[in-house]
């Protein structure tokens, strides 16, 4: 947990010292499997890929005129579901990239896709929707969108809007007695 923290107040601090991106442009990322990221079998467990994943969001934001934005509203962004595939491992002490690609965006979600390569192969791939929340209350992202100088919206790939279709059915039933 510790190295979750250092590495977000990293891009933050560092971030007037890389160049800004566009929020919607493609970065890439170039990390290596840790100790403590790895299991008995000396493979990076399942539960530190959505932390790289994270890290990349938080590049991507405080890159890019997003985070003016957001930190001017004081609004949060929030990771609302995501879905990861695993192909194959990655070892300990190697060296892997992560791609983050904007898939496009509705009048509420934010939809990007993660994926994890090594020598040119994809070992896994993430996709999230996010959205950016103010007191509990979803804020409107056309507004944000609007003042970037964005389309109010930019729909995502069908296969991306499928992942989540039935996202709020399933809350649903586990909340029934």
């Amino acid at each position: 947990m510790l190295h979750y923290w250092y590495t977000l107040g990293k891009i933050l601090s560092l971030r007037h010292l890389q160049p800004t991106v566009a929020f919607d442009e493609t970065i890439r990322r170039t990390f290596r499997v840790r100790l403590f990221d790895t299991d008995g079998l000396r493979v990076m467990t399942a539960a530190r890929y959505p932390a790289y994943m994270d890290f990349l969001r938080w590049e991507m934001i405080a890159r890019s005129p997003m985070y003016h934005a957001i930190v001017k509203r004081g609004l949060a962004p929030t990771l609302g579901s995501q879905k990861l595939i695993y192909r194959k491992p990655l070892k300990l002490r190697t060296q892997f990239t992560v791609e983050l690609e904007l898939a496009g965006w509705d009048d509420k979600w934010i939809y990007h896709v993660h994926r994890f390569e090594q020598h040119g192969e994809v070992k896994a791939v993430g996709i999230t929707r996010a959205l950016i929340w103010k007191r509990d209350v979803p804020s409107v992202l056309a507004d944000i969108l609007r003042e970037l100088g964005s389309p109010p919206t930019k729909e995502p790939p069908a296969w991306v809007l499928a992942l989540f279709a039935h996202d709020k059915g399933i809350i649903e039933l586990q909340q029934q007695p």
